[in-house]
């Protein structure tokens, strides 16, 4: 998949959609890439380089070990690390390279992403979408293109998740896809116990298959 007018193109596992393990479509959205240009071509296929290398163990990062972990019990082999990440797409919000973690995107960096956003909905047509960052998601469910969907109930001996989250979760439609968020996987409110108790009703309620 190429969109002319994106920095970063998606990342589409092979099984994406109805044959992945999860039986639908499950796009995950985080907020931003940190680092310096490589060039538009070397930019273009980062985050294919990014995940390839997190599936071979060649490169590691808890951002990355805690969504699958949020996701599937286990993806501790490459085999296994293969599976989950052919069965979704990941798409990095803003498209613009930052110079560091914790520093916020721009109103014009925020503004360019939006639309690049809805083109990207539009063609990967997912029926499940996961904001890996709240403050993506808090951008988006202020658009009244995304109304208000009914709101994920927490079960109450999820413990991990109750520390984290309140119950019930927000939700929203974004086109036929249920889409709601998770704290930064990377954060302390964060990690992959506590959203489990997120993932895993967002997925069912989007009638798909979990498997954690």
């Amino acid at each position: 998949m190429t969109i002319s007018n994106r920095l970063f193109q998606p990342w589409v596992g092979k099984r994406y959609g109805n044959e992945s393990i999860f039986k639908i479509p499950i796009l995950i959205v985080g907020e931003s890439n940190y680092g310096i240009s490589e060039g538009s071509e070397r930019d273009s296929t980062f985050t294919h380089r990014l995940i390839n290398s997190i599936i071979d163990a060649s490169w590691r990062h808890n951002f990355f070990s805690n969504i699958q972990r949020t996701f599937v019990e286990n993806a501790n082999t490459q085999e296994l690390r293969t599976e989950f990440w052919h069965s979704v797409a990941h798409h990095e919000y803003i498209q613009h390279w930052l110079p560091r973690p914790k520093v916020a995107p721009t109103e014009e960096m925020w503004t360019t992403a939006q639309p690049i956003f809805r083109e990207i909905v539009a063609e990967l047509e997912p029926k499940c979408i996961l904001f890996v960052c709240k403050r993506v998601f808090d951008r988006i469910s202020i658009s009244p293109d995304f109304p208000v969907s009914t709101p994920l109930s927490i079960d109450e001996n999820n413990l991990f998740t109750l520390k984290s989250y309140k119950s019930p979760h927000p939700v929203i439609k974004i086109d036929n896809a249920l889409a709601s968020w998770i704290y930064h996987p990377t954060s302390h409110l964060g990690g992959f116990r506590k959203p489990r108790g997120i993932v895993s009703p967002l997925i069912e309620a989007a009638g798909g298959k979990t498997w954690v």
